[in-house]
C-alpha cells in the first residue's frame, strides 16, 4: 500500500533548507571568486615573467645587431684587405716579371754578342747589338723565339761594320716581351 504524508513541512525545515542553500551557494560564489582571484594572479604572473623575457629578449636582439654590424665591419675590412692583398701580389708580378726576363736575357746572349740598346716601351721590345758573326746573330734570335719570355722576335736589320779595327755586324731585333708568368 501506498502511504502519502499530507501533513505539512514544519516551516523551520523549509527555512532551514533554503539556508542551507544560500550558504551553499555563497560558499560556492565565495570558492569560485577565491579561483578567479588566484587564476588572475597567476596569469598577472605569467604575462609579468613573459614581458620580462621579451624585454631580455629585445636586449640579447639589440646586443646582437651590435655584433652583426661588427662582424659586418670586419668583413669590410676583410674585403679591403684582400684588395689590398691582390694589388701588391699584381705589383709583385710585374716587379719580379722584368728581372726574371732580363736574367733570361742574359742567359740567352751568347758569346761574342753584344747588346748595345735596350728599348722597351709598351711591352714591345727593341734590341742593338753587334756581334763577330752572322752565325752568333741567328743564333741569339732562335734562343730568343724559344724563350717565355719572348714572342715574335723578328731580325729587322744587319748591317757591317767595324768596331775597334775588327769587323762586326750590327744587328736590330724586335719582339714582344711577356711578363706575367
Amino acid at each position: 500500500m501506498i502511504r502519502i504524508n499530507l501533513l505539512p513541512v514544519p516551516k523551520a525545515r523549509k527555512q532551514e533548507a533554503l539556508i542551507i542553500q544560500a550558504v551553499a551557494g555563497v560558499v560556492i560564489l565565495v570558492v569560485v571568486a577565491v579561483v578567479c582571484y588566484f587564476v588572475t594572479i597567476q596569469k598577472k604572473e605569467i604575462n609579468v615573467v613573459a614581458q620580462q623575457r621579451n624585454e631580455k629578449l629585445k636586449q640579447d636582439i639589440e646586443r646582437l645587431k651590435a655584433q652583426v654590424g661588427e662582424v659586418e665591419k670586419y668583413k669590410q675590412q676583410m674585403q679591403v684587405l684582400q684588395d689590398q692583398i691582390s694589388v701588391i701580389r699584381n705589383l709583385e708580378k710585374g716587379r719580379t716579371g722584368p728581372v726574371k726576363m732580363l736574367d733570361e736575357l742574359t742567359d740567352l746572349t751568347p758569346r761574342h754578342l753584344w747588346i748595345t740598346s735596350f728599348k722597351e716601351n709598351q711591352k714591345r721590345l727593341s734590341l742593338d747589338g753587334y756581334a763577330e758573326s752572322g752565325m752568333i746573330i741567328a743564333d741569339f734570335l732562335d734562343n730568343l723565339k724559344a724563350s717565355r719570355f719572348f714572342q715574335g722576335a723578328n731580325l729587322v736589320v744587319v748591317s757591317s761594320a767595324e768596331q775597334e779595327g775588327q769587323p762586326v755586324h750590327k744587328f736590330t731585333i724586335t719582339a714582344s716581351v711577356k711578363y706575367d708568368l
